[in-house]
């Protein structure tokens, strides 16, 4: 994160973190400090009573200053989620058919467990198929990484096709109720606008799945082919994600309440430096993509263990916190 971006950022955030006017001095910290120490800990997955420590505070009041900045994030970069409108799926399907070659989808789709302490008395409803507790990030994105739509929370016991159906949005994509662009021509074929999905998820006419038949035809290899590219985006979206904020690769030790608000953050602050800093946050090589050849070539995020978005502050002496001040 580039410091002019970090200045940007901390403008349209200082409003919702002044502090109130009850606050004692002796507990007084700069709002911008907490900003600086918070976005630290999203970026480094360092665990909270560690960073506490480090700047002599206690577990409790760092979790309240987590919750605070995360939800003004929220609120400040809530407009980074795009709303699905007809002319925005154009554009969205505009991309992926120039980039991807594949024509009328508007996004991929897919779910990614975010490993949590299971809360007392939970039984086993946060405990997924991989063997650890969790909250379940279902999410689409366009062909440039970012994400469109988002739903966090949902118990990790549950399955993809389970959470979909639950959700308002995912009840008015199978009903076919949400607002989608008029049918587009494909070879002069009528093929309705979707967004690409694995065999996770239920097929509809706004769900496009691939073949799961060992004999197929030329012509299903090669929509199994183009999918499957397709939704290398979703892959790729969460591959950056987890490698930039290295917190969601990490056991998230708090409430699920609290951990939804940090992958929420994470997911904004994701969306808001893709926008303002793609080369930066995003370079052509973080990221998987196709050879010449025609052969996928594996992103850095898969190979690299990345230090974070905050690299570009640059080295100081001292605490993150006294950049902030």
């Amino acid at each position: 994160m580039p410091p002019c971006i970090f200045d940007e950022l901390w403008e349209m955030l200082e409003p919702h973190l002044l502090p109130k006017r009850n606050s004692r001095p002796k507990d007084f910290i700069p709002a911008k400090a907490k900003f600086a120490i918070v976005l630290e800990y999203l970026a480094s997955g360092d665990l909270q009573r560690h960073i506490a420590s480090c700047y002599r505070i206690s577990k409790q009041h760092f979790g309240r200053i987590v919750s605070d900045v995360c939800k003004a994030i929220c609120c400040v970069l809530k407009n980074e989620i795009p709303e699905w409108t007809e002319h925005t799926l154009l554009e969205i399907s505009n991309s992926f058919r120039k980039q991807w070659n594949f024509p009328n989808c508007v996004g991929a789709i897919d779910g990614n467990h975010i490993s949590i302490k299971a809360p007392p008395k939970c039984g086993s409803v946060f405990y997924n198929y991989k063997g650890f507790h969790s909250i379940v990030l279902m999410a689409i994105c366009d062909a440039n990484y970012k994400f469109t739509y988002l739903d966090i929370g949902a118990y990790g016991s549950e399955g993809d096709s389970n959470i979909m159906k639950n959700s308002s949005f995912g009840i008015s994509i199978l009903n076919d109720s949400c607002q989608f662009p008029a049918d587009g021509f494909i070879d002069g074929k009528k093929v309705p606008y979707f967004i690409g999905g694995d065999d996770a998820f239920p097929l509809c006419k706004r769900i496009l799945k691939p073949y799961n038949s060992k004999n197929l035809s030329k012509e299903e290899k090669i929509l199994n082919y183009r999918l499957s590219r397709a939704r290398r985006c979703i892959e790729n979206a969460f591959g950056i994600l987890s490698a930039k904020w290295l917190c969601l690769r990490k056991v998230l030790f708090c409430h699920p309440d609290r951990a939804q608000s940090i992958v929420s953050a994470c997911c904004l602050l994701h969306n808001y430096l893709i926008n303002k800093c793609r080369p930066a946050y995003n370079p052509p090589t973080f990221s998987g993509f196709e050879g010449i050849d025609g052969v996928w070539e594996s992103g850095e995020w898969e190979t690299l263990q990345q230090e974070g978005p905050l690299n570009e502050l640059g080295a100081y002496r001292g605490r993150a916190s006294d950049y902030g001040k």
